[in-house]
């Protein structure tokens, strides 16, 4: 492996600037909150930009954050608020304009779920509403996707289904991260749709709807048996080669994505986006913020840390025996930027790297590009078996 294209002065930026992120404790970022107003604070503008809010409503949002507390009071304000709009269009008669505020209206709620960091019972009802409105509003806003679940020892995962109109098309699954869910990830179906790759979206163990009857865990890497029989069965099925199967673990999504196909051999390939490696060893370190988001989904902080070594992929990356491509972010504020590095490094011949110099955690700003390339990816090695490249670094494509 060949040093990345960057030298010993960015490294020390980049490296600062995770280290100034670890003091941004709830109290010092209240503070900022109140003398700001959160649309001026680090809390995920880009992110929100990616799911097509109405402005308006986005901006009555940020200005009723003034403590991180207000986070959910706030985004649930701005999920009435559009429900409201799709009662009048209904009333209207404009059916189309309801389903899509309807839409809205749940995707504002998830958002409300990123940080509600102190109520298990207020998470588990944002996260129940944002998936029922997101499935109410499905037929006339996403026709071509399709629901189902996924069968999973004794429980089902809900998923979305996005089929490509090639025949055979290979599939590939999104695992989410600890904030995403189904209901965001399959928005980003389009690049794959474009390249001749099916995706299916799902909530895996603890993330997402799932997390209403499932805990998180690590060790879920039976699920493609699940995967498998119910695009099988599914009448969308005879579209789909569930045999080329891929795998996209975004963010912490990454643990089971690479564990899995490190044991099961009908995963042909992997992607793995923004991911940590060995969270042991960087976790007490990291910012107060996201240790709090973390440990309120696990039931507490000593929960958080004891589950953290079942997370460790170090077992499983040289175990693999299928490509795997790591996107990673250079200015990563969530997980350490070199998580990235050292993932693609421990796969040796069989992992490539994609490396954003300038980017944040999720590659969010570079949605389009990395979707579009991580699909590309998918079809050379699922469909025409392309051989994977030596480990490399490599700059940012330019379109």
């Amino acid at each position: 492996m060949t040093a990345p294209p960057m030298g010993p002065r960015r490294w020390r930026w980049e490296g600062l600037a995770w280290q100034v992120m670890r003091r941004l404790s709830r109290r010092r970022l209240d503070a900022w909150l109140r003398l700001a107003g959160g649309d001026r604070a680090p809390l995920d503008q880009i992110r929100i930009a990616t799911l097509n809010l109405p402005d308006e409503v986005v901006a009555g949002a940020f200005s009723r954050v003034r403590a991180i507390d207000r986070w959910p009071l706030a985004w649930s304000w701005a999920g009435q608020r559009l429900l409201g709009e799709s009662r009048d269009f209904a009333r209207a008669g404009r059916a189309r304009d309801s389903a899509r505020s309807r839409a809205h209206a749940a995707l504002a709620f998830h958002v409300a779920t990123w940080l509600t960091l102190d109520d298990q019972k207020t998470l588990r009802a944002l996260r129940a509403s944002s998936a029922a409105l997101f499935r109410q509003a499905l037929p006339a806003t996403m026709p071509t996707v399709h629901g189902l679940d996924i069968p999973w020892r004794a429980k089902r995962l809900p998923a979305y289904l996005a089929a490509a109109t090639t025949p055979a098309a290979p599939l590939a699954v999104v695992l989410n991260g600890s904030s995403t869910s189904k209901e965001e990830t399959i928005r980003w179906a389009d690049a794959f749709l474009a390249a001749g790759v099916a995706l299916l979206a799902l909530d895996w163990p603890g993330t997402g709807e799932a997390m209403l009857t499932t805990e998180i865990a690590a060790d879920c890497d039976d699920i493609v048996d699940g995967i498998v029989a119910a695009i099988e069965t599914h009448p969308l099925g005879r579209q789909i080669d569930a045999r080329r199967l891929g795998l996209v673990g975004f963010s912490l999504g990454a643990v089971p994505a690479v564990r899995t196909a490190a044991l099961d051999r009908r995963v042909r390939a992997t992607v793995a986006v923004t991911p940590p490696f060995d969270p042991p060893a960087w976790l007490p370190y990291a910012n107060g913020l996201l240790l709090a988001h973390l440990a309120s989904g696990v039931g507490g902080y000593q929960a958080l840390y004891d589950l953290a070594p079942s997370f460790s992929l170090a077992p499983y990356a040289t175990r693999l025996v299928t490509p795997l491509l790591v996107l990673g972010a250079g200015r990563d504020l969530v997980v350490p930027p070199n998580e990235a590095l050292r993932l693609a490094a421990a796969a040796g011949e069989r992992g490539s790297l994609l490396w954003y110099p300038d980017a944040s955690h999720g590659l969010y700003a570079e949605l389009s590009d990395w979707t579009a390339l991580a699909a590309a990816w998918l079809r050379d090695v699922l469909v025409d078996g392309a051989p994977t490249p030596p480990s490399t670094w490599v700059d940012r494509l330019e379109r």
